[in-house]
C-alpha cells in the first residue's frame, strides 16, 4: 500500500494543535488565562506520543507504510496524552516515590468532590517540571505504564490483601545500573 498524498499534512496537526494550546497559555495567556497543570500534563504526554511515533515513520520506507499510518498518527496523541494522565494517578496517590518523582501537598485534605482530587498540587514548581517530564516519558514509551500496572498487579496478588501496594524507583548509582519500576 502507499500512503495518501496528504500524509504530510495529516502529520503535522497533531503537534501544531498541541503547540498552538501550550503557546495561546503560556505565552499569550495571563493570570486565570494561563493552561492548568492537567492539561498541560495530558498536552506534553500528546507530545511524547507524537515524538515517539515519528521516530518510529521516519525509517519506514513509504511501500511497508499501511494506509492506517494517518489514523495512527490522530490516535497515538489521544492514548499518549491518557498515559500522561495514569501516570498523574500514580504520583497524586503515592504508588510511585522516589527522588525522580514529585511529591505533592495537599493529598491529606478530605474529599468533597472530584475536584478536591485536582487541588493536590505539586509542592514546589520543580515538581511541576518533573510531573511534566514524567508524562512526557509516558507519553513517549507506550509500555512504561502498561509496565507498571503489570508489576503493582503482580504485587497485589503476592501480597493476597488491600495492603498499600507501592513502586518505589532509586536512581542508578554507577553506570551499568537500571532503574527498575
Amino acid at each position: 500500500m502507499s500512503v495518501p498524498k496528504n500524509a504530510f499534512f495529516h502529520a503535522c496537526i497533531p503537534p501544531l494543535l498541541i503547540f498552538a494550546v501550550l503557546a495561546k497559555s503560556l505565552w499569550f495567556g495571563s493570570g486565570d488565562d494561563v493552561v492548568p497543570l492537567t492539561l498541560a500534563i495530558f498536552l506534553t504526554g500528546a507530545g511524547g506520543g507524537v515524538i515517539s511515533t515519528y521516530f518510529r515513520l521516519k525509517n519506514m520506507a513509504p511501500t511497508q507504510m499501511e494506509s492506517n499510518a494517518i489514523l495512527q498518527v490522530y490516535i497515538t496523541p489521544i492514548m499518549a496524552g491518557l498515559l500522561g494522565w495514569i501516570c498523574y494517578a500514580f504520583f497524586l496517590t503515592g504508588m510511585l516515590k522516589g527522588p525522580l518523582f514529585p511529591d505533592f501537598k495537599g493529598q491529606a485534605e478530605d474529599y468533597k468532590n472530584i475536584i478536591s482530587v485536582f487541588s493536590i498540587t505539586p509542592a514546589t514548581s520543580l515538581d511541576a517540571a518533573k510531573a511534566l517530564l514524567w508524562a512526557f516519558v509516558a507519553g513517549f514509551s507506550e509500555k512504561l505504564i502498561p509496565n507498571i500496572l503489570d508489576k503493582l498487579a503482580a504485587q497485589a496478588e503476592a501480597s493476597g490483601s488491600q495492603d498499600k501496594v507501592t513502586v518505589t524507583v532509586t536512581a542508578p548509582t554507577s553506570t551499568n545500573s537500571d532503574t527498575s519500576f
